[in-house]
């Protein structure tokens, strides 16, 4: 059993009315963390993408502060969209619609409060989850509100202009590629419940790891074209993997946390750069 972790932790919620109004007069910038409550194998959390994107922000937050810009983390937002894992128990079914009102209601408050430099730090990788946060900050451009970006790596970036007739304003992207240098990987396509996020979790939540359940595991040795099966979503990634995770489920690298420390420092360089 675990004694549990608050994701509202150092976020906007412990903070009173007034400390917000003040921090938007100061003109602080606002992370959001997006994520969703989706089934991570037999050895993570349902919660995994929620607790990355909060973790994230709070090491996000911390680079920003060092670098002297005032920085809010607002409460991480959970319902998000599931298309792949969608087959599999414990994976909260929102609908699109849904969680574009809501992503869209929580901007609008802050920008009513005042904030208007909001980043939006995503822990999803679902392609129908990341268009949909692309739809919803490029309608907050078209508000005129510019200063509202979702952060992603180039690859989900490439990803998203194919399907949106290029990269817009609304992106700002990092480069994924470098992040991997020096760290030691199991040679296995990872694309879910996998080393990196398993390295995540022990790090910072390991409460919520099942242990037990991770040594009985195995990599899934499955290639490209099984990839493309799985991300068909439904009873297509059930079918790919059959035990909820696709890749290797614990790092061979016990130091392989450091892929999202470094993550944190890229993130912050993007919005630094947004002024």
């Amino acid at each position: 059993m675990t004694h549990g972790y608050s994701v509202f932790a150092e976020t906007m919620a412990d903070l009173t009315w007034p400390q917000v109004e003040a921090a938007a007069a100061r003109g602080a910038r606002v992370l959001l963390p997006t994520g969703v409550i989706e089934q991570h194998g037999p050895h993570l959390p349902l919660g995994t993408d929620a607790y990355g994107a909060y973790q994230l922000c709070r090491l996000v937050k911390t680079e920003l502060e060092r670098r002297g810009e005032e920085t809010l983390i607002a409460l991480p937002v959970h319902w998000g969209i599931n298309q792949v894992s969608a087959g599999f128990a414990g994976t909260f079914r929102t609908r699109p619609e849904t969680a574009a009102a809501l992503h869209t209601d929580i901007l609008d408050s802050l920008a009513t409060d005042g904030f208007r430099r909001i980043h939006l730090i995503n822990h999803q990788g679902d392609l129908a989850h990341n268009l949909m946060l692309l739809d919803v900050v490029r309608e907050q451009h078209r508000k005129g509100r510019t200063g509202v970006v979702l952060v992603e790596p180039d690859f989900v970036a490439d990803r998203l202009a194919d399907a949106a007739d290029g990269t817009p304003a609304a992106l700002g992207v990092f480069a994924m590629r470098p992040l991997f240098e020096g760290l030691e990987l199991s040679g296995e396509l990872g694309v879910h419940a996998e080393e990196i996020e398993a390295a995540m979790m022990m790090r910072w939540f390991p409460e919520t790891v099942d242990h037990e359940a991770m040594a009985g595991l195995k990599p899934t040795g499955l290639g490209t074209d099984d990839l493309a099966e799985w991300r068909k979503g439904g009873e297509h990634a059930r079918r790919v993997t059959p035990q909820g995770y696709f890749g290797a489920p614990f790092p061979k690298d016990p130091f392989l946390f450091r892929f999202h420390e470094r993550m944190a420092r890229a993130m912050a360089d993007v919005v630094s750069a947004r002024s």
